[in-house]
Parts: structure tokens; sequence; C-alpha cells
């Protein structure tokens, strides 16, 4: 084959790539579809944004995992609903976010709903894991970070994750994670 005709299939190969790619971009991401009760549905592992209607992002967040634990510590009691599930929750906090904001993350913000869209479990705070592993449920510090778990007492180990921030305008309608 002629270089001429390789060079020639070149614009056909792009044309076609780019066909693909539009065809690809015009379908919503996970972050763009509503989720469970008007929510935003993510993916696990994708970066949220928190802010206080439109003012600057105060912090940043994303779902590492949720996974069924068993409690470590002495004197735990066993979960009301069947199982001890460990939301992991990284949280980056920005230089515009102070105590004073009005927004700090609590375990009473976290539910699991099954397909159905029925609660099946919520935040609790309790001793189950050491004290360490918990996300703190308080307020933060500007410009710092933040890793640990959210544990929830669920009647099902899998489902859908919801995070509805109570201290924060209603406008804002939380996040859902399948998980």
């Amino acid at each position: 084959m002629s270089y001429v005709r390789r060079w020639a299939r070149i614009p056909a190969v792009l044309a076609a790539g780019a066909l693909l790619l539009t065809a690809c971009g015009s379908a919503p991401s996970s972050e763009e579809q509503p989720g469970a009760e008007g929510t935003r549905s993510m993916r696990m592992g994708r970066q949220i944004d928190i802010r206080s209607g439109a003012s600057p992002v105060l912090a940043t967040l994303w779902l590492d995992s949720v996974v069924v634990v068993n409690c470590t510590e002495p004197g735990s009691l066993p979960p009301n609903s069947g199982h001890y599930l460990a939301a992991t929750i990284v949280l980056k906090t920005t230089d515009e976010y102070t105590p004073d904001s009005g927004w700090w993350m609590s375990a009473g913000d976290f539910t699991t709903e099954d397909k159905d869209g029925k609660v099946t479990g919520k935040g609790i705070l309790t001793s189950c894991l050491p004290k360490h592993r918990y996300l703190p449920d308080d307020f933060y510090l500007s410009d710092s970070g933040y890793y640990g778990v959210v544990l929830i007492d669920s009647a099902s180990d899998h489902g859908t994750l919801i995070y509805k921030p109570h201290n924060l305008p209603k406008d804002i309608t939380g996040w859902s994670w399948a998980y």
C-alpha cells in the first residue's frame, strides 16, 4: 500500500474517533443522574463539592468504600438492624471553611435504602470500632484533611447509601451511592 493511501485513511479514522467520542460524551455521567429521593447519584471514589447555596466550596469529599464490619471493641453491642456497615470517607476542607460556616458531617446524615427506596439503615455513633477509625463527627479545621468511617446500622449489606447534610440549605438534596 502506498504512503498516499495510508495518509488518506487518517482523516477517516479521526472522523470516526470524533463521532465515537461525541456519542460517548452525550450520555449523562453517573454524577448527573438523579438518585434516591432527588439526591445526585455518584460513583464510588468520585469527588463531590460541599457548598452552602452559592458559597465557595467548603470541602470536598469522596466515598471510598462501604463494607460490612464486625465490632472489635470490648462490650460492643450487636447491630439492631442486622449489619454494621463502615462507609469510608475522605474529606478535605478548603481555606473558605470555618467552623461557623454552618456545615459539618454527622453520622445522622447517612441512611441506607433498598432497591425499592425503603430505608434499611441509619448512621449511628457507637463504640463498635476503635475511636481512631471514625471520621470526626464535629467541626473541622480550615484547609485540613480527614479520613475515617461513618458507621451505619443497616438491615442490608448492599443497596444505596444516602448522604443528606442536615445543616445545609434545603436546595442541597444530597448524594447517593450504590454499594
